[in-house]
């Protein structure tokens, strides 16, 4: 226990408790009752349609084209492409993996028989390359992922495993012959199909998304030269790997450049002050492209990445795009407000939230104010979610409550049991000296600097609850604590995976 505590930042899910409906907000749906008028709601914001019966399409085995690509006169303008979902075995990435494949799923039954969404396979990076179950409800490849130590030496950046699968698979040909279709889609798991897509790429053109943060220029002009001498920053385009349309044949082309410039560029520390590193694997595959003279459609519209600053959206926005990818978290206050940048909302939909833990069934809605982001992507998280009877239950919680403040001393001092906490001193699983309650909001733990603050009514922690619990943070994660009356026995429950640890009084 006290390993991985220590060890939490890495596997923690972040969580806190949602904030109770107000006594104002109760009366006013109580009032509304009563007259017959309608509240309003944050889902009022935009037009999501679901899918007729999302049951039908939930985790099952994967279904064949409805006219077969040996078909050629049935559907004579169909230009047919596989989506390879790039993924790794991690808890963070199967649970968005099959949100994904649902609604893949269901934009693909939605275009009828002649549909270019063909054929899909997740292309899973695993330790040793064993299956992991989640081929039962999705069609799986599974290829060894790099090694432990190639990661950390390259500082942790998983991505890579994605170049790295998608060579696997071109130079393979057991596992290339498995693709039948001439052209591909390289997706991520946190991409969610708002519509039917057709095949936007040619066989002399693929497309690709315009990222408006990869634009070359005269102050990455040498990282150009350094992987292409003859090149240039002019004719590198704006694009990433993902989501992009192209054929295997053009693919092949460059794939060995786009990995060994993704390796070289996240192991080159004057490359990382020009070009950030969650962005270099883009940028390989960016530069091997322009190298091998392979040049994409560019397609503004292929996905959005909107957040709660994206303002003046149509409430069916979606129908302009392909793919909603959920990069950024959505935070907002309770007020409709959107939170500020760089900061977790009182309400949050944020995929980081759930690194090792699912997220929970029925998500809260946005607060009236929020914008057609927030309120399509909570409900195509709902459905995605509700269409699988086999999703885990969770110790996480939903999108109200992520917020961490600490609360001010009037209040710590009001609380029943809460000034037992402040000055105390605690063994954590045996660890002594453990935690220190140093002031009303700070504690001192021997792995960091730590947190703490008063628990709101939330769906696991109701008006009871709240007399005697209270969070905490330190290492990146967050714990739920109980304090006996007495302030001499105190629990704690890390939140995500529900790991308890009981604490000693020093």
């Amino acid at each position: 226990a006290a390993a991985t505590a220590a060890g939490a930042a890495g596997a923690a899910v972040a969580a806190s408790t949602a904030a109770a409906p107000s006594a104002a907000s109760a009366a006013a749906v109580t009032a509304a009752a009563a007259t017959g008028t309608r509240v309003p709601s944050g889902l009022d914001a935009c037009v999501y349609e679901r899918a007729p019966d999302p049951r039908i399409l939930g985790p099952g085995p994967h279904e064949l084209p409805a006219v077969p690509l040996s078909d050629v006169t049935t559907c004579p303008k169909r230009s047919p492409f596989h989506t390879l979902l790039t993924a790794q075995g991690t808890i963070y990435n199967t649970w968005q993996a099959r949100i994904m494949y649902y609604h893949w799923r269901k934009q693909r039954a939605a275009d009828g028989r002649c549909t270019d969404m063909t054929g899909f396979t997740r292309l899973a990076a695993i330790r040793d390359g064993k299956p992991d179950g989640l081929e039962k409800q999705m069609p799986t490849m599974f290829l060894e992922q790099l090694g432990d130590d190639f990661i950390r030496s390259h500082f942790g950046f998983g991505v890579l495993n994605r170049p790295h699968s998608v060579r696997v698979l071109l130079q393979t040909p057991s596992l290339l012959a498995q693709i039948e279709e001439e052209f591909v889609m390289v997706a991520e798991t946190d991409h969610i199909l708002t519509r039917p897509l057709v095949n936007l790429a040619t066989l002399s053109s693929p497309a690709a998304y315009v990222f408006g943060y990869m634009h070359a220029s005269h102050r990455t002009d040498w990282v150009v030269k350094k992987y292409w001498p003859e090149g240039s920053f002019k004719q590198v385009q704006p694009i990433g790997p993902s989501p992009a349309i192209i054929t295997k044949a053009q693919l092949a082309l460059f794939v060995d450049d786009w990995m060994d410039i993704s390796v070289d560029l996240r192991s080159n520390a004057d490359a990382e002050k020009c070009i950030q590193g969650w962005v270099q694997e883009m940028w390989g595959y960016s530069i091997g492209a322009a190298k091998h003279n392979v040049t994409h459609k560019l397609v503004r519209d292929f996905q959005a990445e909107p957040g709660a600053q994206a303002h003046n959206l149509k409430p069916d926005f979606w129908k302009s795009i392909n793919v909603f990818h959920y990069t950024y978290g959505i935070e907002y206050r309770m007020d409709g407000r959107p939170q500020g940048v760089n900061q977790i909302g009182e309400w949050s939909l944020d995929k980081r939230h759930y690194g090792g833990a699912y997220p929970p069934r029925d998500l809260e809605p946005p607060p009236v104010g929020a914008n057609a982001a927030a309120c399509w992507l909570v409900q195509a998280w709902n459905e995605g979610i509700d269409a699988d009877p086999d999703w885990p239950a969770s110790n996480a919680f939903g999108t109200i409550g992520w917020r961490r403040e600490c609360s001010n001393e009037a209040k710590m001092r009001a609380h029943p049991v809460a000034s037992l906490l402040l000055g105390s001193k605690w063994s954590w699983a045996g660890i002594v000296p453990g935690l220190e309650f140093e002031s009303w909001c700070a504690v001192k733990t021997p792995w960091s600097a730590g947190k703490w603050g008063l628990q709101t009514q939330s769906r696991t922690c109701d008006a009871q609850c709240v007399q005697h619990s209270f969070w905490l943070e330190f290492s990146g994660a967050l714990h739920s604590l109980t304090l006996s009356s007495d302030g001499r026995a105190l629990d704690s429950t890390r939140i995500g995976d529900g790991e308890k640890v009981a604490l000693v009084r020093q």
